[in-house]
């Protein structure tokens, strides 16, 4: 797949819309930042933040349809590892440092905290994220996970038909009453969405248009169910009309993005914005959310909130030059020995059960 500089700017977007929910609402909301009040002329805007995260997930199931495309289980698997993973543990131990030094017993960090967050799993072990946002990377690992499966199977071939399909069998799972299994429902709708739209990339059908337009009716419905749970956590009123538009300008960016001119538009420093986006929302919250609340009054937040997303950028940059690029060969080849070997040989495991299977029937 070729780099898209749209998709850059776009998931940029959706990283500084994330920013300013946690910085302008949220966390004032939640009682992390202590020291000022909410902005009346930012909040009634920056509440709706939230939806970056939905857009984080089209975005990735979009990408992930063309790094499965011709690669095996072990290739796959290594290219996602190196891709989450080395900037993940730098933001680990950034916001545990600076939870040690500012965070006191509130929002403090336990070294056993960080070793079981190191795994990104940390829940398995009964420890809680050491930043709040991680809680989305459990579904980018289920659905790195759904796909691995896929490969694993030998459906190399099959990953557009598999995507095709699966809106189908979550409207199954809706009416069945399924829907809270993994993979057919809650933020899947939008994975499958992303996915859906690379799918039609090069040559449309009518059945994906018709997946399609199921994912956008169940993003729209999980995205406006989700805003009333926060309405009542939060005591924040939002506009379904709003929360509509905005799905509905996902899936457009997307019909633009598939065609001739959003592939190839060019914009400057957008392979810059599409960098640092993943390790600015790796380290943006529990630094922002301490050091608004140390530094921070309602007297100086025109200069705080700036000067947060100036040092939350900065860290970011830091990571992505020195962390992801600099020694990306070292990382590929780091993760190539370990966990590509070992999906190596789970896959030639897996490939003799049908081997297996066929000499059992010819004795028989």
């Amino acid at each position: 797949m070729k780099r898209l500089e749209l998709l850059d700017c776009g998931r940029f977007v959706a990283a500084c819309a994330v920013v300013m929910f946690h910085y302008f609402f949220n966390g004032i909301a939640n009682h992390k930042i202590t020291s000022l009040h909410h902005i009346p002329e930012i909040i009634s805007f920056a509440k709706y933040g939230y939806l970056g995260v939905e857009f984080f997930f089209m975005i990735s199931g979009y990408v992930i349809f063309f790094s499965a495309m011709n690669r095996s289980a072990s290739e796959f698997a290594v290219s996602r590892a190196v891709r989450l993973f080395p900037a993940f543990w730098v933001a680990v131990l950034f916001t545990t440092t600076i939870a040690y030094f500012w965070a006191g017993t509130s929002m403090g960090v336990r070294t056993t905290q960080m070793l079981a967050n190191i795994t990104m799993v940390p829940t398995l072990f009964g420890y809680p994220y050491v930043d709040g946002v991680y809680w989305t990377l459990q579904y980018e690992l289920g659905f790195y996970g759904l796909v691995l499966l896929c490969l694993l199977g030998g459906w190399q071939d099959r990953i557009k038909t598999f995507f095709l399909l699966w809106p189908g069998v979550m409207l199954l799972a809706y009416f069945t009453g399924l829907r809270n299994l993994p993979f057919l429902g809650n933020y899947y709708y939008y994975f499958a969405a992303g996915a859906l739209f690379a799918a039609q990339k090069d040559k449309p059908s009518l059945v994906g248009w018709g997946s399609l337009l199921l994912c956008f009716c169940f993003c729209v419905r999980f995205s406006l169910n989700k805003a009333v749970g926060i309405f009542f956590d939060q005591h924040m009123a939002y506009t379904p009309a709003v929360i509509s538009a905005l799905v509905a300008v996902y899936f457009l960016f997307f019909l633009a993005l598939n065609t001739k001119a959003g592939s190839a538009m060019k914009i400057p420093g957008s392979r810059l914005m599409g960098g640092l986006t993943y390790p600015l929302y790796l380290v943006h919250a529990h630094f922002g959310y301490l050091f608004i609340s140390r530094f921070g009054t309602d007297e100086n937040r025109w200069f705080i909130y700036p000067l947060t997303i100036s040092l939350s950028l900065s860290v970011a940059y830091l990571i992505h030059q020195f962390v992801e690029k600099k020694y990306a060969a070292q990382w590929h080849m780091l993760f190539s020995r370990t966990l590509g070997k070992g999906i190596e040989l789970v896959a030639a495991q897996t490939m003799k059960i049908p081997k297996a299977c066929g000499a059992l029937f010819t004795r028989s």
